[in-house]
Formats: C-alpha cells, sequence, structure tokens
C-alpha cells in the first residue's frame, strides 16, 4: 500500500467512526429528536406546597413522566387564581400519542383524576398522582389557556382534610354551646336540690363535661383552621392531634346521649314532665344531639383509613 493512500484510509476511517457515533447519539436520543413529547395540563385550585418544575407524576405509584412548568391563571368562574400544571409524560412509557391519549381519555370518564399528593412529611416534595375517583367529578379550567389535553384534578389529602374539619367546624358554630353548657349547670345546681338521683346526678356531670369538651374542640378548630393548609409539615400534627380529639369526642358525646333517656325518664320523676327545668333538659339533649351527629359524620371519614388524608391513598 502506498504511503500516499494511508492519510486517506485513516481519515475514511475516522469519519466513518464520526458518522457511526452521531447515529448512535441521535438513535439514543430519539426521544427529543424523533418523539413529539405527551403532554397534558393539570389545573390545580389548592396550594402547591413541595411542587417543583421537575417533580415526578406517578400512576398508582408506578413513575410515568415529570412535571415540565408550573405557571399561574385566573379563573373568572370561581373568582380565584388556578395553578396550570403541564405533565409530560415519558415517550418510553406510551406506545404512541395518538394511542396513548385515547387510553386516557377512556380512563378520565372512569375516573382518572390528578392530585397533590406528599409521599414524604420529612421532605416535604410533592408530586403529581394520577389515580382513580370515580365519584369526583374534578376541576378543569374551561376554556383552557394551554393548547393540551387536560386531565381533571381534585383536592389533595390536607385539602380534604380541612374541608372535613371545616364542615365540622361550620355545625358546631349552629349549636349554641357556650349556652347550653350554663343551661347545663343551671340545671345540674337546681336538680340537686330537688332530686337525690345519683344516676340524675351523674348524668347531668357527664353532660356538663361533654359539653365543656365541645366547646373547646369548637375553639381549637377555629383558631387552627386559618393556618392548617401553610405548611404540610405543621399541619401533619396538628391534624393528627385534631383527629384523635374528634374521635375521642365523638365517642363520649355518643355515649351520653345513650343516657339521655334514662335523664329524661328520671327527671319527668324528680322534677315533674312540663316543668322550665324538664324543658332545657329536653333543648339540651336536642342541641347536643345535633352536634353528636355532625362528629359521627366526620369521626366515620376519619375512621377510612386517616393516614390517608395526609399521605396520600393506599394502593390497591
Amino acid at each position: 500500500m502506498s504511503e500516499t493512500r494511508k492519510p486517506f484510509l485513516i481519515g475514511s476511517f475516522l469519519l466513518g467512526g464520526l458518522v457511526l457515533l452521531v447515529a448512535g447519539a441521535l438513535l439514543l436520543s430519539r426521544e427529543s429528536w424523533f418523539s413529539k413529547p405527551t403532554e397534558y395540563v393539570v389545573y390545580f385550585t389548592g396550594a402547591l406546597d413541595g411542587l417543583d418544575v421537575g417533580a415526578d407524576v406517578t400512576y398508582r405509584g408506578v413513575k410515568i413522566g415529570s412535571v415540565r412548568e408550573i405557571r399561574l391563571s385566573y379563573d373568572s368562574q370561581i373568582k380565584d387564581v388556578v395553578m396550570p400544571v403541564i405533565l409530560r409524560v415519558d415517550p418510553q412509557k406510551a406506545a404512541s400519542q395518538r394511542s396513548f391519549d385515547r387510553v386516557v381519555k377512556q380512563l378520565i370518564k372512569r375516573g382518572l383524576r390528578a392530585q397533590l399528593q406528599t409521599p414524604s412529611l420529612l421532605t416535604g416534595k410533592a408530586i403529581v398522582a394520577l389515580d382513580m375517583f370515580p365519584d369526583q367529578a374534578g376541576y378543569v379550567f374551561s376554556p383552557s389557556e394551554v393548547d393540551l389535553p387536560s386531565i381533571p384534578s381534585v383536592p389533595s389529602r390536607i385539602d380534604q382534610a380541612a374541608n372535613v374539619l371545616q364542615e365540622l367546624a361550620s355545625s358546631l358554630r349552629e349549636v349554641p354551646l357556650r349556652e347550653l353548657i350554663e343551661s347545663a349547670n343551671r340545671t345540674l345546681q337546681a336538680i340537686e336540690k330537688l332530686s337525690s338521683s345519683d344516676d340524675l346526678h351523674q348524668g347531668l356531670d357527664s353532660l356538663a363535661a361533654t359539653l365543656a369538651n365541645l366547646d373547646r374542640l369548637s375553639r381549637r378548630l377555629e383558631q387552627q383552621l386559618p393556618g392548617l393548609l401553610d405548611s404540610a409539615q405543621r399541619s401533619s400534627g396538628e391534624l393528627n392531634a385534631t383527629l384523635v380529639e374528634i374521635r375521642q369526642a365523638a365517642a363520649s358525646t355518643r355515649q351520653t346521649l345513650e343516657q339521655a333517656n334514662g335523664l329524661l325518664v328520671d327527671g319527668r320523676h324528680s322534677i315533674g314532665p312540663q316543668s322550665t327545668l324538664q324543658y332545657e333538659l329536653g333543648n339540651t339533649l336536642q342541641q347536643l344531639s345535633r352536634a353528636s351527629k355532625a362528629l359521627q359524620r366526620t369521626a366515620e371519614t376519619l375512621e377510612q383509613q386517616p393516614q390517608s388524608l395526609i399521605f396520600g391513598k393506599p394502593q390497591p
């Protein structure tokens, strides 16, 4: 082989290697070069504490993509700021955009929703979790400001817990607890003079204590709710303490009401069926029954896996 052909062959070899290298790089990066990203938009109405660009997007616990962008917008219908969050689905998770879009549309009809979740309260980092919530309509901003398919959103578990507690606080606010406490104390003092029934005295003592506990719980809810959503880490401790107190109050109130019939019967014999004291006692128990129903509804809601209120929906 002549000396003049060696540089040519070496150059050809290097050029061929460079072409192969570029071709390999293009094939490895086909996601960004040849595949159109599969993207969706979710409009959230609640706080997005802990959610950053690049955060995971999961479907029933399996990572399928990440958060590409977070924006701010305004919905004139609900008169509030909403946050469009653009999700990018990994092309390797979607066989093709069209087929994936069809699947997502079908899943949305069956209840697919997006929810902000915080898997770890230690880090405080949030993710966008896609899961099935067939009993919730979800929120969609219409008309969408982003030219992407929309996935409806549902409130985060912290938001849902706050809503449950807000409903309880509103229900307790409608019950005149302070007045009932004073009425129960007046009734107790009067009956002590008119009756020697130990059961009646104990029942009224229990009634007064239950009303005092409800009043304390009501005031605690009023104080905590405004700042409940400021921080997921701080809210978790407050929520856990409040949930325990609600369950205890529900059990105590239910037990007190079970004694109510006996109280009324003893009261009729001891102080007369038409007396003012009997009327006040009956009114107090009627109002306590309203509070008990509100507590029971809340307790039943929280008993359905209360940890999911904070950490998210358990996977089947």
